[in-house]
């Protein structure tokens, strides 16, 4: 199919008078009044108060360093970066969290971790990879006699970004409402919440409902999620096409001690093959955090058929958010394990929702080359100027895809006319495999002759 689109090409420059010295003068003097008043308007203290902050972090910093330089140049040396990445993501979320709370109030808050996938190494990709909710308060009521929030009610917005097996970056939102209290009246009673929250994936338009239990207790927590997909086949790359999985997972973490961890998830998802066929298992996992931006992580997953898998990998995560601590090696941990419940769990996001799982199957058809659509970036243009026309198909190339983009005169009383307006030559470009679209820049002819606006149109279609 052929693609068609129309804009206006505007009436050349030459009509415009050009700005004189004065006026450019006067302008110039205008803007930098207005900067000084914008200065003016910045609240001093305020400015003041950050630099300050920084600085006496900073000092802190150095001077805790500093001693441990005694004990080796290495202990320095990580104390020094350690510090500086703190101050670096402690600022950036507090200006975050400040901006935010004078919006939606006290506890609005930005968690999640960012980190490095080792299973990009190699394949040029970037590798980076995050994991981050932001938790916007719409309620906070029943306050108990101890002075604490017994309930909340917040709305959570999320992303994961992941990378599949193809090297291929993925980006899936989440966002929804979540309700949390506590099960009595003492300071410290474990959390239950329910929430609803829905999954969207960027690059293929994947859609998934997942309703969920949390239970948070002083020796960890537990989940229930259902994961229900709304969207059907889609096209992938590689010739392949994905359709999301419906599935349900019951999870269980132990924290064995302040480091130490404990895993467990009894599960049931429709196979990745697309048979339709269910499976059930279960994962087990030991993640021991000696350092809270390093993880040596066990696991096993098994179905009692031939995909069981055992792993074993080291993580590079920065936590974020008020659950984050400064980088302290910590061992073991013995001493810890059976924590009090804090006021900050009621506002804690919903976590290991994760990506979306998909099963893959061949391309029944070449859905890629369905329809071509093109279209004019900015909705008019000067005689003369480059334009920008962005080429779509109506579901992700399977491969490489060639199409041909060729500008001709628009509809109406005063179309343009090749030769004069535009270079009457189709152009070639390429949308590559796994995405949708391309943008092909095209220069007009100036016609200084042009007296009125005329209309253009591009179409586009698939080269032979």
């Amino acid at each position: 199919m052929i693609g068609h689109s129309q804009i206006h090409i505007r009436i050349p420059a030459r009509h415009c008078p050009r700005s004189s010295g004065a006026s450019r003068l006067l302008r110039l003097l205008c803007l930098g009044c207005l900067l000084a008043i914008g200065a003016q308007l910045v609240p001093a203290a305020a400015m003041a108060g950050t630099s300050e902050r920084v600085w006496q972090h900073s000092g802190t910093i150095m001077n805790d360093c500093a001693a441990q330089l005694g004990s080796g140049t290495g202990h320095g040396v990580t104390c020094i970066l350690g510090g500086g990445l703190n101050l670096l993501l402690d600022e950036g979320l507090l200006y975050a969290n400040q901006s935010g709370k004078k919006v939606f109030g006290e506890h609005f808050q930005v968690a999640g971790s960012v980190g490095w996938s080792s299973a990009s190494f190699g394949t040029g990709f970037s590798g980076f990879e995050a994991d981050l909710d932001v938790v916007a308060p719409l309620a906070a009521y029943g306050a108990s006699d101890h002075g604490g929030l017994d309930q909340s009610l917040f709305f959570q917005q999320g992303i994961t970004r992941w990378w599949d097996s193809s090297g291929t970056a993925r980006n899936d939102l989440r966002y929804g409402i979540v309700r949390r209290f506590r099960v009595s009246s003492a300071p410290d009673a474990h959390v239950l919440g329910f929430s609803a929250l829905f999954q969207h994936s960027l690059e293929l338009g994947h859609q998934v409902v997942v309703p969920s239990i949390d239970y948070i207790g002083r020796w960890g927590a537990g989940s229930f999620r259902y994961f229900v997909p709304t969207t059907g086949w889609r096209g992938a790359h590689a010739g392949l096409e994905e359709r999301a999985l419906e599935g349900m997972e019951l999870g269980l973490r132990l924290d064995l001690t302040t480091t130490v961890g404990l895993n467990g998830t009894a599960y049931q998802w429709e196979a990745e093959d697309g048979s339709g066929r269910i499976s059930r298992g279960g994962r087990l996992g030991l993640s021991w955090r000696p350092h809270p931006w390093l993880a040596l992580d066990a696991g096993y997953d098994g179905t009692g058929e031939e995909s069981d898998a055992t792993s074993l990998g080291m993580r590079l995560v920065v936590p974020l958010g008020p659950t984050a601590h400064r980088p302290r090696w910590s061992g073991l941990g013995l001493a810890g394990g059976g924590g009090k419940t804090s006021s900050e769990q009621l506002w804690q996001p919903v976590e290991e929702i994760g990506q979306i799982r998909v099963a893959e199957r061949a391309s029944s058809v070449a859905a890629a080359e369905t329809e071509v659509t093109a279209r004019f970036v900015q909705e008019d243009f000067g005689s003369g100027e480059t334009i920008a026309v962005e080429v779509s198909l109506s579901a992700p190339a399977t491969h490489d895809v060639e199409v041909i983009v060729r500008l001709v005169p628009g509809t109406g009383s005063n179309p343009a006319v090749p030769g004069e307006d535009f270079v009457d030559e189709p152009v070639t470009a390429t949308i590559r495999g796994g995405t949708m679209s391309t943008v092909v820049s095209v220069t007009l002819l100036l016609n200084q002759s042009m007296e009125q606006p005329r209309s253009l149109g591009v179409t586009a279609s698939l080269a032979s």
